[in-house]
C-alpha cells in the first residue's frame, strides 16, 4: 500500500488498517518523513503517546530543523514528563519563530515543572494568550513562589475564561489557601472536584478541611490520596501533620519517619516530629529535631555571629553570644537558661529586640544585653537561645524553673500603681489575641463572645494587650495601648496584678517568668511545650493551664476559670 492509502484509511477512522498500512510501508521505505509522523497521528490517538514519540524521534533525525515536527515532539515529550528534552524541542520551534504562543506556552509549563517559576512566567506573560488553561498555569507558578494574590488574580482570570476549568478552580484553592481563606479555599477544591476527580485535589482539599478544625474529614482525604500514591511524600506529610493537629503524637512521630526515610532533609517532616515528641514529653529525642526550627521558611533571622556555635565546650572564662529567635513568648521562656550558663564561669551576652532589653538587665547572670539592630558583639561562642535546651541537655524532668528569674523595675511599678484605681476586688490582666492573627494564631485567640464572657466574672480586669478591643471599651475595662512602651512596662503593670489571665502567647510566658501566677488558656491542641493533657507545667509551677475539650470550645474553659476565679 502507498502512503495516500495509509491516509486514506486513517481519514475513514480506521487507525488499526492505516497502521499495518504504515508499518509495511516503512519497512519499504524507512526514512518516508510523512509515514513515519502519520504513523505518530495514528498511536498518539489510541494513547500510545510513547509510540508516538519513538515515531517522531526518528522523523525528527531526518529533518532535525523541522519547527512543526519540533513542536510536535514537544508536546509528547511534555506529556511524558521529559520537560529538559521538551524545553530542548521548543528551542527548535523558537529559533523559527520567537513569539509562537502555543510553543512559549509549552516552554513555560516545562519550565514550572522544572521548578523555574520565574522563567515559567516570563513565557506565559510572552505567549499573551487569554485563555482559561494559560492564565490556570500562570497561577500555578505564582502559587509556587508564594505570591497568593497574584496567583488568585490570575485563576479568576482563568474562571471568567472557562468556569468548567478544574485547574483553575485548584489554583485558587491554593492560592486561597496561601492567603489564609481556608473556607473559600475548601470551595474551590470541593468546584474543582466536581469538574475532575484527582487525588492531587482530595489532598489539597484535606490541608483546608485541617485548617478549619475539620480533621476527621481531612484525614479521609489525605487517607484517601494516599490510597492511589501510597508513598508520595507531601502526601504522608499531609497526614502527619493531621495526625499531630488531631494530638495523635505517637503515630504523627511514626508517619513523620516515613516521610524523613524518603526525604532525610525535609524541614517541615523534622519539625513536625520535634513537636510531636516534645509534646509527648520525649526531649532527647525531640531536641534534637527541634533544630530544624532553623531551617524553616518561616523562620527569620534576627542576628547572626560569626563566633562557633556552642555545642557544650568549656565556658569558664568564655563569652556566649545568645541570639534571639522565634516570638517573644520563646525569648521568655528559654531567658532562664542564661543563668545555667553563667554558673558555668561564661560571660554571656544576649542580643534581643530593643522592646526586649529593659526586662532583660533583670536577668540573673548575664552581664550584657544588645540590640538585634546592632553588630553582634565579639564571642567565644554563638547559640540561639531556644537551642540552650538540648545542649544543656534539659529533660522534661530537669528543667530549671528558679521562679522569678526576671524582675519589674520598682520606680515602673510604682507609677503603675499610681495609674490603677483601688479596689476591694481581684485585680486580673487579660490578654485574649496574639500580636499577629496568623491561622495558628487565631486557633489560640479568643473571639468577641469567648471575650465577653470572659470578662463577665468579678474581677478588677485589666487589658494587657496595645491593640484596643471594643468588648473591653464597653465593659469600662482599662486599656493603655501604647502607654506600654515595652516589656518592661509590661512587666512593671503585670506585678501591679493578683493574676493575669492569657491565652498562649508571649505575656503568658512573661508573666510565668516574673512568678505572677498565671492561668493559661489553651486551645484543643496545644503547642507542644504545654504537653498534652497536664494542668500544670514544669516551666512555670505557679501556673495552671486550662485546655479546650474540643476544637474551639473556649466557652467550656471559660466556665472552668470562672469557677476557679470563685475558689
Amino acid at each position: 500500500m502507498s502512503f495516500q492509502d495509509a491516509l486514506a484509511q486513517f481519514q475513514r477512522g480506521d487507525g488499526a488498517g492505516a497502521e499495518r498500512a504504515l508499518g509495511a510501508l516503512l519497512v519499504r521505505e524507512p526514512t518516508h518523513g510523512q509515514a513515519l509522523q502519520l504513523l505518530a497521528a495514528v498511536r498518539h490517538g489510541r494513547g500510545d503517546v510513547s509510540g508516538a514519540l519513538e515515531a517522531l524521534d526518528r522523523a525528527a533525525a531526518l529533518a532535525p530543523e523541522d519547527a512543526g515536527l519540533a513542536f510536535n515532539r514537544a508536546a509528547m515529550l511534555s506529556a511524558l514528563s521529559r520537560h529538559k528534552d521538551c524545553l530542548a524541542a521548543i528551542a527548535i520551534v523558537l529559533r523559527t519563530a520567537p513569539r509562537d504562543a502555543e510553543a512559549l506556552l509549552l516552554q513555560g509549563v516545562s519550565e514550572a515543572a522544572l521548578g523555574d517559576h520565574a522563567a515559567a512566567l516570563a513565557s506565559f506573560d510572552a505567549a499573551r494568550l487569554d485563555r482559561a488553561d494559560a492564565h490556570a498555569h500562570r497561577a500555578g507558578s505564582l502559587n509556587a513562589i508564594e505570591r497568593f494574590a497574584e496567583a488568585l488574580a490570575a485563576a479568576d482570570l482563568a474562571l471568567a475564561r472557562d468556569l468548567q476549568n478544574p485547574d483553575a478552580h485548584y489554583q485558587r484553592g491554593v492560592a486561597l489557601m496561601g492567603l489564609e481563606r481556608a473556607a473559600e479555599a475548601l470551595a474551590a477544591f470541593d468546584g474543582a472536584l466536581l469538574r475532575r476527580a484527582d487525588i492531587a485535589i482530595r489532598a489539597a482539599r484535606a490541608n483546608a478541611l485541617a485548617s478549619l478544625g475539620r480533621l476527621d474529614e481531612a484525614l479521609a482525604d489525605i487517607e484517601a490520596a494516599l490510597v492511589h500514591a501510597p508513598e508520595k511524600a507531601d502526601y504522608l506529610l499531609r497526614r502527619a501533620y493531621v495526625l499531630n493537629a488531631m494530638g495523635r503524637c505517637d503515630e504523627a512521630a511514626a508517619a513523620y519517619d516515613r516521610v524523613l526515610e524518603q526525604r532525610p532533609d525535609d524541614v517541615d517532616a523534622a519539625y513536625g516530629k520535634a513537636d510531636a515528641l516534645l509534646s509527648l514529653g520525649d526531649f532527647e529525642q525531640g531536641l534534637e529535631f527541634y533544630e530544624a526550627r532553623l531551617r524553616l521558611k518561616s523562620a527569620k533571622p534576627m542576628a547572626r555571629s560569626s563566633a562557633p556555635l556552642w555545642r557544650g565546650e568549656d565556658l569558664n572564662g568564655k563569652t556566649i553570644v545568645l541570639l534571639a529567635e522565634q516570638g517573644f513568648g520563646d525569648l521568655f521562656q528559654f531567658c532562664r537558661f542564661a543563668p545555667v550558663l553563667a554558673a558555668r564561669g561564661a560571660r554571656v551576652v544576649i542580643q534581643e529586640r530593643p522592646s526586649t532589653l529593659a526586662v532583660l538587665r533583670s536577668l540573673p547572670g548575664v552581664d550584657k544585653v544588645v540590640s538585634t539592630q546592632e553588630p553582634s558583639p565579639a564571642a567565644d561562642f554563638h547559640l540561639p537561645i531556644a537551642g540552650s535546651m538540648r545542649v544543656l541537655g534539659v529533660s522534661a524532668d530537669s528543667i530549671p524553673a528558679p521562679i522569678p528569674y526576671l524582675r519589674a523595675m520598682p520606680e515602673r511599678v510604682a507609677a503603675w500603681r499610681e495609674r490603677l484605681p483601688v479596689s476591694p476586688r481581684r485585680r486580673v490582666g487579660i490578654v485574649w489575641s496574639g500580636i499577629t492573627l496568623h491561622a495558628a494564631q487565631a486557633v489560640r485567640s479568643l473571639d468577641e463572645p469567648a471575650l465577653r464572657q470572659l470578662t463577665s466574672a468579678e474581677a478588677d480586669f485589666v487589658s494587657l494587650q496595645l491593640e484596643p478591643s471594643a468588648v473591653l471599651s464597653a465593659a469600662g475595662i482599662p486599656q493603655f495601648g501604647e502607654a506600654l512602651r515595652d516589656f518592661a512596662d509590661l512587666a512593671a503593670l503585670i506585678e501591679t496584678l493578683d493574676l493575669v489571665i492569657s491565652i498562649d502567647t508571649g505575656v503568658a510566658h512573661l508573666a510565668g517568668a516574673l512568678g505572677k501566677p498565671v492561668w493559661i488558656m489553651l486551645p484543643h491542641r496545644a503547642d507542644w511545650r504545654w504537653m498534652r493533657t497536664r494542668e500544670d507545667t514544669p516551666w512555670y509551677p505557679q501556673a495552671r493551664l486550662f485546655r479546650q475539650s474540643a476544637r474551639g470550645d473556649w466557652a467550656g474553659v471559660i466556665a472552668r476559670v470562672h469557677a476557679a476565679l470563685q475558689e
